[in-house]
């Protein structure tokens, strides 16, 4: 049962990543000091509303994929966030009725909106837990009350791990990998600064020195960096790539100002 005790343990004076995500997905569920900090961002990179949207786009389409052309018909979403437009269940039992999620995350804002939302569904699940311990998660009640981890997986990683510090974050995904069989997905997403010097790398880390304001752990990664979260994965084309090269030239909708440049997208699967 969703645990509504929890929302009196919400700081209304800090941001949330989650509220943030959701307001720039155009949500409702966040409060003023999100919406302040969320105008502040805007004035660095207006394009950031359509770059999480185009996010959720590509999620969308790989779950579509992990389920048509894997057979993959139960799904781990972790650092889930809120519950949004294009949510993982919705799009996966699209496919397939009888597909099962299970939805983690440690925000407590996302915990009791999420379980709330969640409570009679016998396919879908909402863990409350941190993704950054995979034996907790994976040992957590709802996760194995939702997944049959001797059955392949899609685990899903949607803009999340720039939260986690490598070479931890290596660790994390290995160990994911390492608890499901072969024929299991991840499918990423991670904010990129090549760190170069160049215009790009100036645009990324404007953006994430004002992310570090109230996120402190935050770091974006280079494309070297990434690859190395993907180690051991076989890649489905075209590979690791940012957001703008993933979508046909006819299909892309972000504009040409550079900031569909700063996320990295992959889909690999467990061989």
């Amino acid at each position: 049962m969703p645990d509504y005790g929890q929302l009196d343990l919400i700081d209304l004076d800090r941001a949330s990543q989650a509220r943030v995500y959701d307001l720039l997905l155009g949500g409702k569920n966040n409060f003023e000091v999100d919406r302040r900090f969320v105008q502040e961002l805007l004035k660095i990179a207006p394009e950031l509303p359509e770059l999480t949207k185009q996010n959720r786009r590509w999620l969308a389409e790989v779950i579509g994929r992990m389920t048509t052309e894997g057979g993959i018909d139960q799904f781990l979403d972790l650092g889930a966030g809120l519950p949004t437009a294009l949510n993982t269940h919705e799009i996966a039992q699209q496919a397939n009725v009888a597909a099962k999620v299970v939805y983690v995350d440690h925000d407590l804002t996302a915990i009791s909106h999420g379980q709330a939302l969640l409570a009679d569904d016998k396919r879908t699940f909402f863990a409350g837990v941190d993704l950054s311990d995979p034996a907790a998660v994976l040992n957590h009640p709802d996760v194995t009350a939702g997944l049959d981890l001797t059955r392949p997986v899609g685990i899903l990683l949607g803009l999340v791990l720039h939260n986690v510090p490598s070479p931890k974050a290596v660790r994390v995904i290995a160990d994911y990998v390492a608890a499901v069989p072969s024929g299991s997905y991840i499918a990423l997403t991670n904010p990129l600064n090549p760190r170069d010097g160049g215009r790009l790398a100036e645009f990324s880390t404007a953006i994430e020195e004002k992310l570090q304001e109230p996120f402190p752990q935050i770091r974006f990664r280079t494309r070297a960096e990434t690859e190395e979260l993907l180690g051991g994965l076989e890649l489905v084309k075209p590979g690791l790539v940012d957001l703008t090269a993933w979508w046909p030239h006819d299909e892309q909708t972000l504009s040409s100002t550079g900031a569909g440049q700063l996320l990295m997208v992959a889909l690999g699967r467990k061989p």
